[in-house]
């Protein structure tokens, strides 16, 4: 019997060839797949069945069944995926495909969140005690232009932008609020610790300045205005710090693999979820521009940023699950 070093050594070729063809295969470089011969891919992938369940029965490592599981399933896809309209991908990405990859990422995002959420309770708790430590976390000068911004009878736009038009506010909160989901993510290659540490910042600063204001009084102008792009725009900011930390612990716990190929692993199942947390911030920064400046009712906009916030969680946990059957 073939012990488990020489069963990879015999096969390891043909894993190879068969990782290059998928790899091309689900490239988005439509002259590599017009160029490649795939024609072997029917053979390789039964092979490999067989392989995995010689794998299995053997009782080789849990690192091997693994890879090879997952080329299995790659390979599944290639060979029997319906390739349909790009309209009909982004519809099933929309409707179920993100939020399964965020759910499958679920330890990760509670990490993410928990760095986010303690922070930013522990400081707005200690901000709303006292302006000196408002002053600490943000510092007097954000301080007071939070202050004049959130007075109110003051029309709400971020310091300098006060007589900018909702569109041209809608092109800044993208811009913004972006760059700080794509910061999360792509400092999380520094083995997570710049993903940790903006996670941890935007807690300080948000927190702070939440509980300060509520502290002054400036409750309705300031929890009105944020009601209803704050699910949206929060949720996708933790999702991001989740993508992050995904490649941070690649890097950490790489397995049996090389840290390269972990990370490469890693980037590809973050990667659809950074765009997911995008669209997400995109949804926030148009309620932002368009809604949340309105002079409308304070009911009104916590009602509805509630209902917001609601519609969100419930898109996470529940799209993209398949069906109970019962007998």
């Amino acid at each position: 019997m073939l012990n488990q070093r020489a069963f990879e050594s015999q096969h390891e070729k043909d894993w190879t060839r068969l990782e290059n063809s998928l790899n091309t295969l689900e490239s988005r470089k439509f002259w590599l797949k017009r160029k490649s011969d795939n024609s072997d891919l029917p053979h390789l992938y039964a092979a490999l069945c067989q392989q995995h369940a010689t794998a299995q029965s053997r009782g080789y490592s849990h690192a091997l069944n693994k890879r090879l599981h997952d080329l299995i399933t790659r390979a599944h896809h290639q060979l029997y995926q319906h390739r349909g309209h790009v309209l009909s991908r982004i519809i099933e990405f929309l409707g179920g495909g993100f939020s399964r990859a965020v759910r499958e990422q679920w330890k990760l995002l509670a990490l993410s969140s928990a760095l986010f959420l303690v922070t930013a309770l522990i400081c707005g708790s200690l901000a709303a005690y006292s302006v000196d430590f408002a002053d600490l976390f943000m510092g007097g000068k954000q301080r007071f232009a939070l202050e004049s911004m959130y007075k109110p009878g003051t029309e709400i736009r971020p310091a300098g932008k006060e007589s900018e038009s909702n569109f041209a506010m809608f092109g800044f909160y993208i811009m913004n609020n972006i760059s700080i989901d794509f910061r999360m993510f792509a400092t999380g290659i520094a083995y997570g610790v710049g993903t940790v540490f903006f996670l941890v910042f935007n807690g300080v600063f948000l927190g702070a300045a939440a509980g300060h204001l509520t502290a002054i009084g400036y409750t309705e102008t300031f929890w009105g205005f944020v009601a209803g792009h704050s699910a949206p725009e929060l949720i996708a900011m933790c999702i991001s710090g989740a993508a992050g930390l995904m490649l941070g612990k690649a890097l950490i716990k790489p397995g049996t693999q090389t840290r390269v190929l972990a990370l490469k692993r890693a980037a590809s199942k973050a990667v659809p979820i950074i765009v997911g947390a995008g669209l997400m911030t995109l949804v926030a920064a148009f309620i932002e521009a368009y809604w949340s400046s309105k002079d409308l009712a304070f009911s009104v906009k916590i009602t509805v940023g509630v209902i917001i916030w609601i519609l969100n969680i419930l898109y996470l946990l529940l799209a993209g699950r398949a069906p109970r059957h019962h007998d």
